[in-house]
């Protein structure tokens, strides 16, 4: 089942396939207004009925630790496809290929984290991964849109160490991989904040 409580193309297509192509079927919605979340169903209540309907769940969610919660719930196995502004392992699996692929390797890279930080889920998860791989971080972000701290600890947590920028320009002698993001204009509350940062 995949259970998008958010909008998404390429990450909701991508495990449709993957599913299509290993002999699967897909059900679940691509718009929660389209099941009983609109009607007042908890979210315990949809993963307990979905549940009963398929082997597997691939849950988008707008609330951080909705996948956690999920999977405490669910009698069958949980992917997380991102829950709000927490974590997206399965993409951070894509960004490691990808980073081996054109570097030929994953240890002792600079990598430079550029964009929105605070909210971009694609990098919590890629830079504690990169954690394994001795890794220099480069953390370049408007003020407000700074790596949260509980993801910076982890980088001090595993002796490595973290430089922050405001500008691309003091970080691009130095990286070997840049990570580019966009500005997660739908965790803004205040449209005049993603105005003045994007």
């Amino acid at each position: 089942a995949t259970l998008f409580f958010e909008p998404s193309t390429r990450t909701r297509l991508s495990f449709e396939s993957a599913v299509s192509r290993l002999g699967g079927h897909i059900i679940g919605f691509t718009d929660s207004a389209t099941s009983s979340v609109t009607k007042g169903e908890s979210l315990n209540d949809t993963i307990l009925t979905v549940a009963n309907y398929s082997d597997l769940i691939v849950m988008r969610h707008p609330h951080d630790g909705s996948a956690r919660f999920a999977s405490e719930v669910s009698p069958v196995p949980i992917i997380n496809a991102g829950d709000g502004a927490n974590q997206h392992p399965t993409q951070c699996l894509l960004d490691l290929y990808s980073i081996r692929k054109t570097q030929g390797k994953l240890d002792g890279l600079d990598v430079a984290f550029v964009g929105d930080l605070k909210y971009g889920r694609t990098v919590h998860s890629l830079t504690m991964a990169m954690c394994m791989h001795n890794t220099r971080f480069h953390l370049v972000s408007p003020v407000e849109l700074k790596l949260p701290s509980y993801v910076k600890q982890h980088i001090k947590d595993n002796k490595l160490e973290y430089e922050q920028y405001t500008e691309l320009e003091d970080v691009i002698p130095k990286a070997d991989i840049i990570y580019m993001t966009r500005i997660q204009r739908e965790r803004f509350s205040d449209p005049m904040e993603y105005e003045k940062v994007k």
